[in-house]
């Protein structure tokens, strides 16, 4: 989980450094961010539904 979720905002700050620095318009920066925003909640989706997995297979196998 902590792996993609530094992934995802290392990302999000070099897509942000890269379109503020390269003479991007507004809405070129806006767009660039709401990917690397869409990247970054993507990735919180795939670690939380791994994360609920894991806590019902530790409590299927506790309850045994």
């Amino acid at each position: 989980m902590t792996k993609l979720v530094k992934l995802a905002s290392i990302s999000t700050a070099a897509l942000l450094s890269v379109a503020l620095l390269g003479g991007c318009t507004d809405q070129t920066a806006r767009d660039t961010a709401q990917q690397a925003l869409d990247a970054a909640n993507s990735a919180q989706s795939c670690c939380t539904s791994s994360t609920e997995r894991l806590d019902r297979m530790y409590q299927k196998i506790m309850g045994k």
